[in-house]
């Protein structure tokens, strides 16, 4: 190990995505007896007298608003905090992924270039669990992780390095490096897409693979208990959001536009993949339940941090903000909406020649 940085009904429905892909669905609702409401690049390590002072000051460093903590690094780059409470939300949705997906950490086609020493980036690696897990599963492959926030673990396989670095800035790694280029559950905070998949290409071996993954925030429900009639505060909560994080320059929904975003960058045999995770315990299948219940708790636990920066960029006070999130967190323990958030992954390769 090596030091790297601080801190830490009853069936199943299958069916077709624009690009040949299945979406797996197991989201009957039980029975209503049941219960359940670039440039800049900076390689860090726990042994910080190496580096200058500024430098390891100013990586470190954190700025304080609300009660909440955020990056110092390029401060506003990302809108969310970076707290221990964002850290934990960070791998909630990472056990949550891994139980939707049934334990798949990618589905783009790199088995094999891993096994056999490939090369992977991770952007916006959080608190690097992905990254770390992935380097145990491949002790062969080289990883590595990036993110504008040090606070990836301790101790971290031999074989995964993190650096904190902006990735909307101009990459400071050689062209055709890496084998496999994966970015999952920040889809939503990059301000300019089309730059970063023509980034992604440009550094990618060629027959190397980009994948991206992320929530599509807005609450679906296939049963009619939430329709487009139907008052439902954590609609319109998604709905805000995205409107503040508008004004902030980034599109809470962007994943629904990156299939065909990679298709217009050059990559070829771009496949998406869909599953839908419920809001809560709503569903018969366990897995799905306690996914959902992954991701309610998330949510809830995630409200403060996620709205405040948006919120406040559209004009709103801390108080109305307050008194809002308290029917966004009825609407979302209100068991009688079965309602979920459709998790999409794309992937594509890049050309050959």
């Amino acid at each position: 190990m090596q030091s790297a940085g601080s801190s830490s009904s009853a069936t199943t429905a299958a069916s077709s995505v624009a690009t040949g892909q299945t979406v797996e669905t197991d989201l009957t609702a039980r029975d209503s007896g049941s219960s359940g409401s670039g440039s800049g690049a900076f390689a860090f390590d726990s042994d910080m007298s190496k580096y200058p002072p500024s430098m390891t000051s100013s990586v470190r460093a954190h700025v304080y608003e609300g009660g909440l903590r955020y990056h110092a690094f390029r401060d506003g780059q990302y809108a969310f905090p970076n707290d221990e409470i964002e850290q934990s939300r960070d791998d909630m949705k990472h056990t949550m992924t891994l139980m939707v997906t049934r334990g798949e950490y990618f589905y783009a086609p790199v088995g094999e270039k891993l096994e056999a020493g490939g090369n992977v980036l991770d952007l916006g690696t959080g608190t690097g669990i992905w990254a770390i897990e992935l380097g145990d599963k491949y002790p062969q492959a080289h990883i590595t992780g990036l993110d504008l926030s040090p606070i990836q673990p301790n101790f971290v396989p031999e074989n995964v390095h993190f650096f904190v670095d902006d990735f909307e800035e101009e990459w400071v790694d050689p062209e055709n490096k890496y084998d496999f280029i994966h970015i999952r559950h920040t889809a939503h905070s990059v301000k300019d897409r089309k730059l970063l998949l023509q980034r992604a290409l440009r550094h990618l071996k060629p027959g190397g693979f980009f994948e991206i993954g992320d929530l599509y925030f807005r609450p679906q429900c296939d049963d009619e208990t939430m329709t487009p009639e139907t008052p439902y505060a954590l609609r319109d909560f998604m709905n805000f959001i995205d409107a503040g994080l508008g004004v902030l320059g980034s599109d809470l929904r962007g994943i629904f536009s990156a299939t065909e975003e990679m298709k217009e960058a050059g990559f070829e045999n771009v496949e998406t993949i869909q599953h839908k995770i419920p809001i809560g315990l709503w569903p018969r299948d366990k897995r799905l339940r306690l996914a959902g219940l992954f991701l309610r708790t998330a949510m809830m636990d995630g409200l403060r941090g996620i709205s405040r920066r948006p919120l406040l960029a559209l004009g709103w006070t801390q108080l109305q903000i307050e008194m809002f999130l308290v029917d966004v967190r009825k609407a979302i323990m209100d068991a009688k909406f079965h309602t979920y958030l459709t998790y999409y992954v794309v992937y594509g390769r890049k050309p050959l020649g």
